[in-house]
């Protein structure tokens, strides 16, 4: 019997095996040869080119395009196979970032109008993203096949519009921050990435695993930095990540991941992670730190969730010393369960006559879908109910204190919005940048 279009085949001989299933999905074309221009065919509706605009402005619009970011994809993975290994599966993400770098560096250098302390902003801007970039040990042939791949994606974009002064105007742009990102590159000392072993995994709540690692050689960074991250979980996704301890000798390092709903890489870690794998890490960055500038100024730490990673390291390299700023801690979460590192802090706390902590939770319970959880300490102050923001602004602007906020993009905007609405200056408040 014959089946219909769309049927099931009876015989199931004529079904296709799991491998060439598998095999099937594996894209094998960087290795059987030459193979097709991804963008030979033009484009039905090409991004229209105004004669008379300047042509950094031109090149910013063409990158703004929605399309970018596919075709750019498609470009790098026909123009070098690394590319393929250097950028996670959906690349996306990342070129939106790389869309928003190069969009403020077209509009600067053009809104300079010659002035040579802006053009040298966006130069000093492109050393240290590459300096960031040390940790893809990439080679001067990677970034001239990453500018062919670019100036191929602008020209399929702009179809016939595409022209001398464009082609020239984007050669000279990319000349120029190539060459700074492989000098901000060469600056840096020491190894570009350092292996490190899971040792220890901890599960304080359903959604959060603290990760303890030994790396390779040590790593100096300074408490309230962060590094990046390499794991096997998600390939090709580098992900910043916060130490909850000093730094020290014996290479030992903790960090606080949440689950994340839609995060490219916090879920499968969460919950993949497991003891014996292997990570890399590389180049610590970030400007959260403790002044400890004399006369002392108290000080107003804000933790939400795995935020509270960052502070907690701030508050272990406090205890070196014998004479510390007076630190009011307000650490948050939605249920009270979700406060998983109360009771390191309170033994920190125990020994720390300067330091005071005020839990926060949004809801006064835990819900029943989140399974028993360990009784939490007391604590000089009692659990308050509400966001982190309504906590902390009720008692009023504490202008006087340098005020260090970290946690969740949402929480630190708002956050940060609640104090200067309360009269907190702005210059008083440190975060690092979600």
């Amino acid at each position: 019997m014959i089946n219909g279009p769309g049927a099931e085949p009876a015989d199931e001989s004529f079904r296709a095996s799991e491998v060439e299933r598998l095999v099937s999905d594996i894209d094998l074309d960087p290795f059987l040869g030459p193979r097709r221009d991804p963008l030979a065919d033009p484009l039905e509706q090409p991004v229209d080119v105004a004669p008379e605009a300047p042509p950094l402005l031109v090149l910013r619009d063409l990158l703004s395009d929605e399309r970018f970011p596919e075709l750019f994809a498609r470009a790098l993975r026909a123009a070098d196979p690394d590319f393929r290994e250097l950028f996670p599966r959906d690349a996306t993400p990342v070129l939106r970032d790389f869309v928003r770098a190069m969009r403020w560096a077209f509009e600067t250098t053009e809104y300079a109008h010659g002035d040579r302390a802006k053009v040298e902003n966006v130069v000093e801007f492109a050393r240290d993203l590459g300096a960031d970039h040390r940790k893809l040990e990439l080679t001067p042939g990677h970034h001239q096949r990453f500018g062919e791949a670019l100036a191929h994606t602008l020209r399929h974009l702009a179809g016939r519009g595409w022209d001398d002064r464009l082609e020239t105007a984007l050669g000279t742009a990319y000349q120029v921050l190539s060459t700074a990102l492989q000098q901000g590159a060469a600056v840096e000392n020491g190894p570009a990435r350092v292996g490190a072993t899971v040792v220890e995994v901890l599960r304080p709540t359903r959604d959060v695993a603290v990760v303890r690692l030994i790396s390779d050689v040590m790593i100096d960074y300074h408490p309230g930095q962060y590094l990046s991250a390499l794991t096997p979980y998600s390939p090709g996704v580098w992900r910043r990540l916060s130490p909850s301890i000093p730094s020290n000798p014996a290479g030992q390092i903790e960090f606080h991941v949440r689950d994340v709903p839609g995060g490219a890489l916090s879920g499968s870690l969460v919950r993949g992670v497991g003891v014996g794998d292997r990570w890399v890490l590389a180049r610590p960055l970030g400007l959260l730190e403790v002044d400890r500038t004399e006369p002392f100024r108290d000080v107003l730490m804000i933790g939400g969730g795995t935020g509270i990673a960052p502070l907690r390291c701030l508050l272990l390299d406090m205890m070196r010393h014998g004479d510390n700023p007076r630190v009011h801690l307000f650490y948050g979460a939605r249920f009270p369960g979700d406060l998983y590192d109360l009771p390191t802090l309170v033994d920190l706390a125990a020994s720390a006559p300067w330091l005071t902590i005020q839990p926060v939770a949004e809801e006064d319970e835990d819900p029943w879908w989140a399974g028993p959880r360990q009784e939490l300490p007391r604590t000089l102050h009692r659990q308050q109910t509400g966001t982190l923001v309504e906590a902390v602004t009720q008692w009023g602007s504490w202008a006087d204190r340098q005020v260090i906020v970290s946690g969740s993009p949402g929480m630190v905007r708002a956050t940060v919005r609640g104090l200067v609405a309360v009269g907190t200056p702005r210059a008083n408040i440190s975060f690092d940048r979600p």
